[in-house]
């Protein structure tokens, strides 16, 4: 019976510990994205600090696919960091949120979601399902949701 016990203990652990972490991974990139968003429609002055991004980007994800994805997007997280005026962060953030839309809600829990702007043919990272558009100052809710 204590093998029995000890063998469902084992395999509950094991399946619980790879959803956390598959799921988790994307998370963190999504959660650091969202912060970017927030900082760019406050048009916060001085270079946006993407070393925390660029360092998950580096851990990899738990998929081939995505892992392939953060590995893409590393220089852009750079490039963003890099940046200093508001036109050149948003135009590395907009290079980056386009390396990373296919990871948008993908075995991702942060609640962000991939919105679109028709007018600047751009796409933003955001929480929530509010447009509140980086790219346009006097129109903030110009876009849609994906």
């Amino acid at each position: 019976m204590n093998k029995l016990k000890t063998m469902v203990i084992g395999i509950l652990f094991l399946f619980g510990t790879t959803a956390w972490a598959h799921e988790g991974k994307a998370t963190l990139v999504m959660e650091e994205m969202v912060k970017f968003h927030d900082a760019l429609v406050k048009e916060t002055s001085g270079k946006l600090d993407t070393k925390k991004l660029t360092e998950l980007l580096a851990k990899g994800a738990d998929g081939k696919k995505d892992t392939e994805t953060f590995k893409k997007a590393i220089p852009l997280s750079e490039k963003l960091g890099k940046a200093e005026t508001l036109k050149d962060k948003l135009s590395a953030y907009s290079l980056l949120v386009n390396e990373l839309s296919s990871v948008v809600g993908h075995h991702d829990k942060s609640k962000a979601n991939l919105f679109y702007c028709p007018m600047e043919k751009k796409k933003w990272i955001a929480k929530g399902d509010n447009i509140v558009n980086p790219y346009l100052k006097d129109m903030r809710d110009c876009g849609e949701k994906q």
